[in-house]
């Protein structure tokens, strides 16, 4: 029988062939792989939807504020912006998710006052705001106004000083929740003018705003579209309002500085923030994109019907307004040894 064989001479070019062809792929694929990771970097951020965490409910003014940002941000950016809801731990919850995510840009949050200008040994809270995240777009501050039960007698903050005086320990205030911003709103006409009153702590607006329609607490100082309704109706009054200026849903209606208590203002407010170890250069791509959606007309006119100003100020001014707004608010609670655990 025939053997078939290769000579050594055919078998070694076989092999420089094979080899060839090897080393040939090799370098197109290595050529294919730089090109498409120089590729890659090359893109311009964002070049994938973005997630925008709103840390309470849908329905509620913060979610609003959440929604129409991203409209104007989705615009600004040239990727859609997306919201998602993430409630829980007075906003805790979202703030630590964004914490926790990658820090590639790609999921920021529309955090609260009162989630990051605060003292986070003081509220026991599991992360450190100003280390823990970078702030990338201040958005808008809300005042709120003070509303009564028509029951009670006094109709001005000077009024209402008085009546605390004389009545030590006997006129309670209730909240929407220890520790929110309409709390510490209360919390700082009672310090400012040395008074002593009760705080009655809810678990959301609406039970709280309910009470003092009831006559089971006197006043509260609450979110203007909470309040609106109860006011039109006639079943609370209201008082003042807690900002440096008259809001426009309300002309008539004095501020509590110029009404009894000079010197004094109190606003929640909201910021865009990131994980602090999102690189420098996607944290000023985020910023542009989310500072010009709030200098937008349509975004500016909705945030005045929520009774909000849009914060327009460079990082480092923001910067300095978070560190003024946490000394406030932790000496606010040290000097009045308020309880946030309620």
């Amino acid at each position: 029988m025939k053997k078939f064989s290769i000579a050594p001479s055919n078998l070694n070019k076989g092999r420089s062939r094979v080899r060839r062809r090897f080393i040939l792929r090799a370098i197109v694929a290595t050529a294919s792989a730089m090109t498409l990771g120089l590729s890659t970097a090359a893109d311009p951020f964002p070049a994938a939807p973005i997630k925008l965490i709103v840390p309470y409910p849908p329905g509620g003014a913060t979610d609003t504020i959440g929604r129409q940002l991203a409209i104007e941000a989705s615009k600004a950016l040239g990727q859609q912006v997306v919201v998602e809801n993430k409630p829980g731990a007075a906003g805790n919850l979202g703030v630590i998710a964004t914490i926790n995510a990658a820090a590639d840009g790609y999921t920021v949050v529309l955090a609260g006052s009162n989630n990051v200008a605060v003292d986070p040994i003081q509220e026991k809270l599991p992360f450190v705001p100003m280390r823990d995240l970078v702030p990338v777009a201040p958005v808008v501050a809300i005042p709120y106004v003070v509303v009564a039960n028509p029951a009670f007698a006094p109709n001005t903050i000077r009024e209402l000083i008085a009546a605390a005086k004389a009545n030590p320990g006997k006129i309670n205030f209730a909240s929407s929740g220890a520790g929110g911003p309409p709390h510490f709103a209360s919390e700082l006409i009672k310090s400012q003018a040395g008074l002593d009153m009760q705080h009655v702590p809810y678990k959301g607006a609406v039970p709280a705003f309910t009470d003092v329609v009831g006559g089971q607490v006197q006043f509260i100082t609450g979110d203007i579209n909470t309040a609106m309704p109860f006011l039109q109706s006639g079943r609370l009054k209201a008082i003042a309002t807690t900002g440096k200026e008259r809001l426009e849903l309300l002309p008539n209606v004095p501020t509590v500085a110029e009404s009894g208590l000079p010197g004094y203002e109190s606003e929640g407010w909201f910021g865009v923030f990131a994980s602090s170890k999102t690189p420098p250069e996607i944290v000023a791509a985020l910023t542009r994109g989310f500072v010009k959606a709030t200098q937008e007309a349509d975004f500016k006119k909705r945030m005045g019907v929520l009774g909000g100003r849009v914060l327009s100020m460079g990082k480092a001014d923001f910067d300095r307004y978070i560190a003024s707004e946490t000394i406030k608010r932790s000496n606010l609670i040290k000097s009045n040894k308020i309880a946030l655990d309620n």
